[in-house]
């Protein structure tokens, strides 16, 4: 399909599919597939660490304009380093598509010998333009998609058919909204394979195409490129979302089955933090503490207090109990006057006839701007 793309987008006077014969639509695909892996590497690691970096300082922003702001910023990084991959793959890929070479080999080869290195970034400046608002686009919307989602279930990861129908329609806005740009730079990279004067600049490309095709031609391409992208995409982000969810369960389990234990029979939990465990048990009792974790940044009393409880119970668990054994508890809250919400909650969550000794203290300010924070004695 991007093969094809490519062919409907070259300049007049390139030879069409007919001329090309099928085997095009194939012509170096094992090699220059092989470039995706450190393409998606790359997008995907620097977008999650810019944004876990850039949230470490203004704050946890999972939605509304802190959070789009953070994903615009943290998907703008993913592009630039992934072009450092993405412009050679593209030059190989469409070159070889549209026989200005005749395989993968001789394509290298003979880049390298005649334009040296710079050779494989020709079309730097459209890619870039391409791919920049590209990734921005379809990151971001899938960052707010699923941010709303997430919100909405009370879940901390989404299933695979949302992950999947996400991505593929977070694909098709950043398609349809990059798709002049695309033109250009495909026109750009395989301006060999024309009999016409080649394009001085980005600029005379768009001019050109302007004057002598009209603004039609900026649409070529688009079918065969929209249904490419869409599944590649949509299964890129799948498969993210869902090998991060393994992994962290993997991780989880490890760090479960390797507990401390001191000499004295203490034993500690999983660390989420320096100088902190998750849980503590000693001779039968079991401490630990629940926050509201992955809520959004508006997020009310009562949707912090089920994020906190979920969060307990979680912990409770990992600790092979649970809080039908609940003893005592302490409530911090930054607005007494919220106290009914947080209650409403407590309430729904505990078992039928198992109360606490409860205690509920007001304070300034919690971590993380939380609302509520809530530590409880469990036996085990």
């Amino acid at each position: 399909m991007d093969a094809l793309r490519t062919i409907s987008q070259t300049r007049k006077g390139a030879k069409k599919l007919s001329e090309l014969g099928a085997g095009v639509l194939i012509s170096g695909c094992v090699q220059t597939s092989l470039f995706a892996f450190p393409l998606g590497a790359l997008q995907f690691t620097v977008f999650g660490n810019v944004k876990r970096a850039i949230s470490s300082v203004v704050g946890t922003a999972s939605g509304g304009v802190k959070g789009t702001a953070v994903a615009i910023t943290s998907s703008a990084c993913a592009s630039l380093a992934s072009c450092a991959v993405g412009v050679p793959q593209e030059i190989l890929k469409q070159r070889l598509v549209t026989k200005i070479y005749p395989n993968f080999g001789a394509a290298v080869r003979t880049i390298f010998k005649e334009e040296g290195i710079k050779g494989f970034y020709t079309g730097w400046g459209p890619t870039v333009a391409r791919n920049l608002p590209y990734v921005v686009i379809t990151f971001t919307t899938f960052n707010h998609w699923k941010s709303m989602e997430l919100k909405k279930s009370e879940e901390t990861s989404l299933d695979q058919k949302t992950s999947l129908k996400f991505g593929m329609g977070a694909a098709l806005i950043g398609c349809l909204a990059t798709q002049p740009l695309d033109v250009v730079k495909t026109r750009m990279m395989t301006q060999a394979a024309s009999n016409l004067v080649p394009y001085s600049s980005a600029l005379n490309c768009v001019k050109d195409i302007i004057k002598t095709e009209g603004v039609t031609a900026f649409l070529a391409g688009l079918p065969p490129r929209a249904a490419y992208i869409a599944p590649l995409w949509g299964a890129q982000f799948l498969l993210n979302e869902k090998l991060t969810r393994k992994i962290g369960e993997w991780n989880h389990k490890r760090s479960s089955s390797s507990l401390i234990t001191s000499s004295k029979g203490v034993t500690r939990g999983p660390s989420p933090g320096p100088g902190r465990n998750a849980w503590v048990k000693h001779k039968g009792v079991v401490w630990t503490v629940g926050v509201p974790s992955g809520r959004s940044p508006n997020a009310n009393i009562n949707t912090q207090t089920v994020l906190a409880l979920k969060s307990i119970d979680s912990r409770l668990k990992q600790a092979k109990t649970d809080k039908s054994k609940i003893i005592e508890a302490t409530v911090f809250l930054t607005n007494m006057k919220e106290f009914k919400g947080f209650d409403e909650e407590w309430m729904k969550w505990l078992p039928s006839g198992c109360g606490a000794s409860r205690a509920t203290v007001g304070v300034a300010k919690l971590a993380n701007n939380d609302k509520v924070e809530i530590k409880v004695t469990v036996a085990a």
